[in-house]
């Protein structure tokens, strides 16, 4: 009968434990010592090499030569183990021996001592599906457990571990394995099996096993079993059912142009190939955020895993995007989740997706919309007959300015807010005056008070020396006076201009009594 690669290649000694070197170091010195704790979590995704543990663990204090640092795996004892023919190491399935009555079982087993080996050992792997019946009833053998056992409980959710239990045992965090270990593990195989395996096929099953070795040997399983022998691109592909991250490019590349007729095209050529759009969803959320990361961070292709043979072809593609951007079609992509999980018709949703995100190029910040613009009008857009209140130097002035709105583009250019609020007022000759009167709260007329020097000597500064201006503060702006405004703003092309940019409407216009003018 055929033997499993996962089975096969199993880790029979410390030293073959892949990964994990916090774990067998802190094991090793720990049976050096004669300190091995009683009672340990061995906690960890699957696949990482925590049952795998508990088994060299229990060869190497039973070992005919030991307890030793390493199992001789020779000895009866170390054999027994190794084919679960050990009475005295028991592997208990938490979720299917869950209840009270198993623990009471349990309990009463390890009261005796071992049949042949020097120590029992307990796994009870996937500990965390325990009732917590069965926890109350496991509490206190955990705590004080008879001198010849020792307790392992290994779980894929340490959180779901009662804190009591926690503070009675040894815990060791099994790592995520990475990418590059389980290649070269994958790797070895290969070789020992003779088989051939290209590089690309062997990233795509390493990537495919997310950290967890066992995974990776599975699919390695499955890769063997559908090639005989010779290991292609196409193979993987096919029994992982994974998208070719050139379209992936493509479709980015499409969105980024914007070419939205390539988007639709590449759609349907996912249909047409029988690809899982869900799963292709899923796959792009992904390939989106290594495109972030390579963004980020320059030196951050380990940090990702993208083809390394693509990584040249994405970095120029995003080269002249900033990070904020990645973001916006990340975040885009994030919230189409649920619409896309539970739609009775993904490839529309998709489609609406891609298309949409097609447009973010022609979004423009709205500081950039603001930019220029001015609630002042420039004098090129006056009309030809000039307003009531505008007031024009007497005819012996050579320059025949239009001192109004040039005083107001100075003060514009150094008080913005002081001269919007001196853009609504009524302007009038009065002798040697140029009477303003202006319509403002307790702020406004305390910063026209304290700006009037400025004022003055920026009037002076455009050739109205013979002048000086005079304020004169009336009440909030009747309804009257207010219709006018509402009527001159709506004319103003600045003003229509911003409010189409921001599809919005002017509504009404407040004379701010409290705001900040500063």
């Amino acid at each position: 009968m055929y033997l499993a690669l996962a089975r096969k290649y199993r880790p029979q000694r410390f030293s073959d434990l892949i990964g994990q070197p916090h774990v067998t170091q802190t094991m090793q010195n720990a049976i050096r010592l004669d300190k091995v704790y009683p009672a340990l979590i061995f906690s960890g995704m699957k696949g990482v090499g925590k049952t795998s543990a508990a088994r060299i663990l229990a060869k190497a204090l039973n070992c005919e030569k030991g307890p030793a640092e390493e199992p001789c795996n020779e000895c009866s004892f170390c054999r027994e183990i190794t084919e679960d023919r050990s009475s005295d190491y028991l592997e208990i399935d938490g979720a299917s021996n869950n209840g009270v009555n198993e623990v009471r079982s349990l309990r009463e087993t390890v009261r005796y001592k071992p049949i042949k080996n020097r120590l029992r050992m307990v796994v009870i792997d996937e500990v965390h599906m325990l009732s917590t019946a069965a926890w109350n009833a496991l509490l206190k053998t955990i705590e004080e457990p008879p001198e010849h056992t020792v307790f392992v409980m290994a779980t894929t959710d340490f959180h779901k571990i009662p804190a009591t239990i926690v503070s009675r045992c040894q815990h060791f965090e099994f790592k995520r394995i990475p990418l590059e270990i389980i290649q070269q593990v994958l790797l070895e195989i290969c070789r020992k099996e003779s088989v051939e395996i290209s590089e690309y096929a062997l990233f795509l099953v390493s990537r495919s096993a997310e950290g967890s070795l066992r995974d990776a040997k599975k699919i390695l399983d499955q890769a063997i079993a559908i090639s005989k022998g010779k290991i292609r691109d196409e193979d993987v592909i096919e029994i992982l059912g994974v998208v070719d991250e050139e379209i992936m490019l493509r479709l980015v590349q499409s969105i980024l142009q914007p070419d939205r007729r390539a988007l639709v095209i590449e759609i349907e050529r996912l249909v047409e190939k029988g690809v899982d759009l869900r799963f292709f969803y899923s796959e792009f959320m992904k390939f989106l955020r290594d495109l972030l990361v390579l963004r980020a961070v320059p030196e951050g292709a380990n940090l990702c895993s993208l083809n390394p043979e693509i990584i040249p072809k994405a970095r120029e593609t995003i080269d002249e995007l900033a990070e904020s951007q990645l973001l916006r079609y990340l975040n885009a992509v994030k919230e189409s989740e649920q619409a896309i999980r539970f739609s009775e018709n993904p490839r529309i949703t998709l489609e609406l997706l891609f298309l949409k995100m097609s447009h973010f190029s022609q979004i423009v910040p709205i500081e950039e919309a603001l930019k220029g613009l001015s609630l002042v009008p420039p004098h090129a857009e006056k009309k030809a007959e000039p307003p009531k209140n505008t007031v024009k130097t007497p005819p012996d002035d050579p320059d025949q300015h239009d001192l109004r709105g040039e005083l107001l583009r100075l003060v514009e250019a150094e008080k913005p807010r002081l001269a919007s609020l001196l853009a609504m007022a009524d302007w009038r000759i009065k002798d040697d005056f140029l009477q303003v009167e202006v319509s403002a709260g307790a702020n406004g007329r305390a910063m026209i008070v304290e700006s009037e020097s400025f004022l003055n000597s920026s009037l002076a500064s455009l050739g109205g020396k013979k002048k000086l201006l005079k304020f004169v503060f009336k009440e909030n702006q009747s309804a009257e006076n207010q219709k006018k405004t509402m009527e001159k703003l709506r004319a103003d092309k600045k003003i229509g201009s911003l409010t189409d940019k921001i599809k919005g409407k002017l509504v009404t216009v407040e004379t701010i009594e409290d705001g900040d003018y500063g």
